[in-house]
């Protein structure tokens, strides 16, 4: 895979992740179980058999998979790596680009989806599931993960044919700054993936994004056309063993950017 970047890394993280960004360290490097948790629900479907997420990660890959063929994906926000994970052995003349805010979250993406082998989730122990160990880390030679910060994207203009966003917008500091960077990276014709709102803990960002028509009348503001809409998609957190979790519904859309 060439390489895309467009400054050099401000360290390597375990000499093999990029990082582009100096930012102070999320919840996620703060509290290593945190990651655990979250790879837990990314990965339900495989650990527990529980398909709480399931109905958000297959709309989402399902989206991508029709539009980055033989391209380039960014995936902002990638988290454990989830809709890579699905995609990319699917698409494997596509090159994938993973990012993530969080120091510790690039690194249990890279595990995932890069060098493989097994990982023991030793968080979900004080969530009543002891002994939790995820087998499915693949090693997959179209994947780069790196250390990035949506709001100032280390990438050429642009460079990438989809970009998918799953509920990042309500976890940043200026949503319409991380907009404007994923469609400045964006080709003509690119598509952008999103799905969002989750939970905005500002007012004025509700109002911005949310009711469907705001959210409608934003993107199409950065020059967006929106051609799948959907609202009210499922995706639920487990949070515990006793069935527990957090549900949300969020809307889900593609859109296209104008030549």
């Amino acid at each position: 895979m060439e390489d895309i970047f467009t400054r050099s890394p401000v360290e390597w993280i375990d000499g093999v992740i990029p990082s582009f960004c100096t930012a102070a360290e999320s919840i996620y490097d703060r509290r290593p179980a945190t990651v655990d948790i979250y790879t837990g629900i990314a990965y339900g479907h495989l650990l527990f058999g529980e398909t709480a997420a399931e109905p958000l990660y297959e709309r989402l890959a399902q989206m991508a998979i029709r539009a980055g063929e033989a391209g380039r994906i960014l995936d902002v926000g990638c988290g454990a790596g989830r809709i890579t994970y699905d995609c990319a052995p699917v698409l494997s003349d596509t090159d994938f680009v993973c990012v993530d805010l969080s120091k510790e979250m690039c690194r249990r993406a890279w595990r995932i989806l890069v060098s493989g082998g097994e990982l023991a989730l030793e968080g979900w122990e004080h969530r009543g599931r002891a002994g939790v160990v995820f087998r499915g880390a693949r090693h997959l030679d179209n994947v780069r993960v790196a250390r990035a910060d949506v709001l100032d994207l280390p990438l050429a203009a642009r460079s990438f044919d989809v970009v998918t966003a799953a509920l990042v917008l309500c976890r940043v500091e200026d949503p319409m700054r991380a907009l404007g960077e994923m469609v400045r990276v964006l080709r003509p014709g690119g598509r952008l993936i999103l799905a969002t709102p989750f939970a905005f803990n500002d007012a004025e960002l509700w109002r911005r994004f949310w009711p469907g028509s705001e959210l409608r009348r934003v993107l199409r503001g950065y020059g967006l056309e929106i051609e799948e809409w959907e609202d009210g998609v499922r995706y639920e957190e487990m949070i515990d063993g006793n069935g527990n979790g957090h549900l949300y519904r969020v809307t889900v859309c593609g859109c296209r950017l104008g030549d």
